[in-house]
């Protein structure tokens, strides 16, 4: 196709799961009197709530950080009905003595974080992303090809369909096609599974939060509208399987066993689903003309609910970054910028990833040389406050970009 004939759109966004649309909407929620960017949105999947891989049935922890650059977005409102509020995470390890607290009010804080179900969010995020005159949605289509010019990138849709952009963001998940293109991803496997679970409680939640660990590693529940847990328990590959062919009582057995009482009486619980546990991530966020963020450029693992949060936080130090360049008439593609983006984000990045690597490790084991430091540990961050304060504003979102 002849490139004249080619539509053209200041940013390409491949990718309309959180991280995508999120960064979408913040383009896109400029002041009045400003020439409003061209943005052109890129989706694989069938907008299929419920279905979508990046709007399932899954909840997520909305860090304090997350949900204060959401409010700011003027994003928040359209979640909030479908939020719960954490005031309170209470961290133990199954068996032995060691245990710590996080309260709202120790920071200033109303709630220390808001958990969200992906399909409400993605309902909510696609029907802002159809309202905004300048954001056009290809869904569901797929890149087929990307070719980087000097002056632009050329991408393919599988319907042999060509748009051009001045600058590519991959939002599109551990496997992008935008990634591959960029560099050589680093993989982890952690030799674990991931169950998710939805499970109604018999008593009240009261904004509780808990990460209890076990032998086989770390057992969350997040507290969710509904009077429902949200349930991610960290198992090997044999003990997924089992945990998944269970009818419900025997799950829910095995799953009170596992985590106590603390959290009351589990009584129901909805579909099962698991996943490995594999950490992905690249060192250099972008080439020429193209960036990653989010899971495209690093997926974690799930302790400490860093994965969203993290990604949420390169969204927020991207939008203004590209917002300046087009206001002062600048070249959205240009190296410098993004090569700010990736000075900005690197170190971040670095810290998350490796602080949730150690705790999945450190907290995975039964061997006695890490128990007894692990231990420790929380008991030190429960009788000295100070020494959990890096940990509370690595998890709260509060460090800046």
């Amino acid at each position: 196709m002849p490139q004249s004939k080619l539509e053209h759109f200041d940013i390409a966004i491949v990718g309309a799961g959180m991280a995508g649309a999120s960064l979408a909407l913040a383009l896109s929620n400029q002041e009045s009197g400003v020439k409003p960017l061209r943005i052109a949105v890129i989706e694989a999947a069938e907008l299929n709530f419920g279905q979508h891989p990046g709007f399932d049935g899954r909840a997520i922890a909305l860090s304090a950080g997350s949900e204060r650059w959401l409010k700011q977005q003027n994003l928040w409102h359209s979640l909030a009905p479908h939020s719960c509020a954490i005031e309170h995470i209470h961290v133990s390890d199954r068996g032995h003595c060691g245990w710590t607290t996080l309260n709202a009010d120790e920071y200033q804080l109303r709630a220390l974080g808001q958990v969200i179900e992906l399909e409400h969010a993605g309902r909510e995020f696609h029907q802002l992303l159809a309202e905004r005159e300048q954001i056009t949605l290809f869904c569901p289509h797929k890149v087929q090809r990307i070719e980087q010019q000097q002056q632009q990138v050329i991408v393919e849709l599988d319907n042999q369909q060509s748009i051009t952009a001045s600058l590519l963001v991959g939002a599109d998940g551990a496997d992008s096609l935008v990634g591959k293109k960029i560099g050589i991803q680093q993989q982890h496997d952690f030799a674990k599974f991931a169950l998710i679970a939805n499970v109604q409680a018999e008593q009240a939640l009261a904004g509780r939060a808990f990460e209890r660990f076990t032998d086989n590693g770390p057992l969350a529940l997040l507290p969710m509208t509904n009077q429902r847990w949200s349930v991610v328990w960290s198992v090997d590959a044999e003990q997924a399987k089992q945990l998944q062919n269970l009818d419900q009582d025997a799950f829910l057995a095995e799953l009170q066993q596992a985590f106590g009482y603390r959290a009351g009486r589990f009584v129901g619980v909805g579909a099962r689903v698991t996943y490995p546990l594999v950490l992905r991530y690249y060192q250099r966020f972008f080439s020429h003309r193209m960036l990653i963020l989010g899971n495209a450029a690093h997926s974690l693992h799930p302790i400490a609910g860093q994965g969203f949060n993290l990604g949420l936080r390169d969204v927020a130090a991207l939008a203004p970054l590209i917002l300046e360049q087009w206001h002062q008439g600048q070249d959205l593609g240009e190296h410098a910028m993004l090569d700010t983006y990736q000075q900005q984000r690197q170190a971040d990045i670095e810290r998350t990833i490796s602080m949730t690597s150690s705790l999945a490790s450190l907290f995975a084991s039964s061997d006695k040389s890490s128990v007894v430091p692990r231990n420790v540990g929380l008991m030190a961050m429960q009788l000295f406050p100070s020494f959990k304060s890096l940990l509370a504003k690595q998890s709260l979102g509060l460090f800046s970009r």
